[in-house]
């Protein structure tokens, strides 16, 4: 029999999806500086990676409980590795569907697919891959699958995988600023009289342009009032993604309970309104926003303009924005 959910904090959740982007070699000192996760949560698997990869992800324990959390790494933010490309195709809605095993009508994304791939290939120094490890997990022992962004997209995936694997396991979900990953009825796969019925948390922050994709784009062709807007270019390719969707009848559904979280608009920082607009869909969708619309403090890295990750106390936070030309809502207070 599964045992019931159990709660781990969202505070918890999303600083291990956000420690996800870091350096796989920082993961465990990540863990042990971030206050969410210092006192009680320590690396339990960690795959062998020489290059960065398109996807990845790591597991902690929770050495109190023995909970289990599998954390899966959003997009790389660095434009210059080939991982940030990969990802990013990985992000598209658009292509050939592909079925889940058993279900021909079930079916996710093609880059979802290619993501899903990737993190049943991903082994650890003794070629241990995430299903071995979750193997060694005893059934008792709550497992969370979390993600952020692309992470978030692929953590209903996964943990639909695990269940198949290990029906006696009690797996649970909570994605943040996912994208959907497949159909309707791929997201049938996780209702009533399922083994995940109940058990995946959908949390997204309301001014968050990504989350609405790919069921619900033009439902951001507002934002942000009064301003930053995007004006008629945004308008215009919101309409032909709608369109481009629509007549592909991709059938994209929302997975899980969701749990908006109210974000609000900052005032913008550059005269240029698309420039503005664009630095704004950053801000909303960065890790360290999530975490402080949850009440927890940021991650013991940033990530400056979604494209560099650095050691909070490396540097002067206003020496990084000049050197970088960023906007100051891209630049953590040390």
């Amino acid at each position: 029999m599964i045992a019931k959910a159990v709660s781990t904090s969202d505070a918890i959740l999303m600083t291990l999806a956000g420690i996800a982007y870091g350096a796989p070699k920082d993961i465990g000192r990540y863990i042990e500086e971030a206050e969410p996760t210092a006192s009680d949560w320590q690396l339990d698997w960690l795959p062998s990676v020489t290059d960065t990869p398109p996807n990845f992800a790591f597991a902690a324990h929770n050495t109190s409980d023995g909970t289990r959390v599998v954390s899966i790494r959003g997009t790389y933010p660095n434009p210059l590795s080939s991982a940030y490309w990969e990802d990013g195709r990985q992000d598209s809605p658009f292509g050939t569907m592909v079925s889940w095993p058993g279900n021909p009508e079930a079916k996710i994304s093609a880059g979802t697919a290619t993501g899903f791939e990737n993190l049943k290939m991903l082994a650890n120094g003794n070629g241990i891959t995430l299903q071995a490890y979750l193997a060694t997990v005893p059934d008792e022992s709550p497992v969370f699958v979390t993600g952020h962004s692309l992470g978030g997209t692929l953590a209903p995936v996964l943990a639909l995988w695990f269940t198949d694997l290990f029906p006696g396991k009690s797996i649970s979900v909570a994605t943040y600023a996912g994208l959907t990953p497949g159909n309707s009825s791929f997201a049938e796969l996780f209702g009533p009289g399922t083994a995940l019925s109940g058990r995946v948390r959908r949390v997204y922050n309301k001014l968050d342009t990504v989350p609405y994709g790919w069921d619900n784009v033009y439902a951001t062709h507002e934002f942000y009032q009064p301003e930053p807007q995007g004006g008629a270019v945004v308008s215009a390719l919101l309409l032909a993604t709608v369109a481009r969707l629509k007549l592909g009848g991709y059938d994209y559904t929302a997975i899980g309970d969701p749990i908006p979280l109210d974000g609000e608009v900052q005032p913008p920082s550059v005269s240029c309104d698309l420039v503005a607009y664009v630095l704004e869909n950053l801000h909303q969708h960065m890790p360290d926003t999530y975490l402080s619309l949850l009440g927890a403090p940021p991650l013991p890295f940033s990530i400056l303009l979604g494209t560099v990750v650095s050691p909070r106390k490396a540097a002067d936070p206003a020496n990084t924005q000049k050197a970088l030309g960023l906007s100051p809502i891209f630049v953590d207070k040390a």
